[in-house]
């Protein structure tokens, strides 16, 4: 069952990934980019038209190590999807020379 969230792109489900419950999913169309369609559901099973991404408990803890890694700073929108789709692709943090 998909949980409601009134964003439509990851960027934004992203920017409002403390509104969901830490053990959601989140599932995105493909090609996966910043403004891919996006969803959150409390299953792995994802709507039609979307594929696995990450759980969001995942996703919070790729954003946090972004920003330790950054000495504190506050990801923006697109950085905090830069490091959450390298780490559903690459299984890894985003690098800090990548930035």
């Amino acid at each position: 069952m998909a949980i409601p969230v009134s964003a439509r792109s990851l960027i934004e489900v992203l920017d409002r990934l403390d509104e969901v419950p830490e053990d959601a999913t989140l599932h995105v169309a493909e090609p996966w980019s910043a403004a891919s369609p996006a969803c959150v559901s409390d299953d792995d099973c994802p709507p039609a038209g979307f594929v696995y991404l990450l759980e969001v408990e995942l996703a919070r803890q790729v954003i946090a190590v972004w920003s330790r890694w950054r000495d504190g700073a506050q990801p923006t929108g697109p950085q905090k999807c830069e490091a959450v789709l390298y780490y559903a692709t690459h299984d890894a943090y985003l690098p800090r020379d990548i930035d």
